[in-house]
């Protein structure tokens, strides 16, 4: 009978640690897919300052936008768009569509999802484009902050 109720306390301890480990990578998950808005508005704020708590600034990483092929770091991308998206334009809006999918794996994560931008520039013209973003993310100091991205149009409009 002991041997019984020992088998059945450790079922039940293996039980609950495994639906635990579920609900805190849900709640991670969680916390990548409410980021990610907060991501896109710092964009749309044409404000570089507030794009920057959210990027790794690794000498290493590479970004992929829409304009150059690439570029090698965070500090080349931040002066690079400031130059290409910002400068040119009077306003940015995003609206992320309804695939927005989160993969975590521990401390890294990735973010892939479709959007819509709307761009007036200086002169009061405005355009729209419908694009892909991919986002890898790592968790830094409790924080996630991107570590590569990759923005995208499909050839040929959307």
């Amino acid at each position: 009978m002991p041997t019984r109720v020992i088998l059945f306390v450790f079922t039940g301890l293996v039980i609950a640690l495994t639906v635990l480990s579920a609900i805190a990578g849900d709640t991670r998950g969680d916390e990548v897919r409410a980021l990610v808005p907060k991501i896109a508005q710092a964009w749309e704020s044409m404000d570089i300052s507030k794009v920057d708590p959210y990027y790794a600034t690794d000498p290493d990483l590479t970004f992929f936008d829409l304009a150059p092929m690439k570029y090698a770091n965070w500090e080349e991308y931040r002066t690079g768009v400031q130059k290409m998206f910002f400068e040119p334009n009077r306003s940015l809006k995003f609206v992320i569509k309804d695939d927005l999918r989160v993969h975590q794996r521990g401390r890294s994560a990735f973010a892939t999802f479709t959007f819509g931008a709307d761009v007036v520039n200086k002169q009061g013209a405005s355009s729209h484009l419908d694009g892909r973003w991919t986002l890898i993310l790592e968790q830094r100091k409790s924080k996630w902050v991107v570590v590569h991205e990759h923005v995208s149009v499909p050839l040929g409009g959307s």
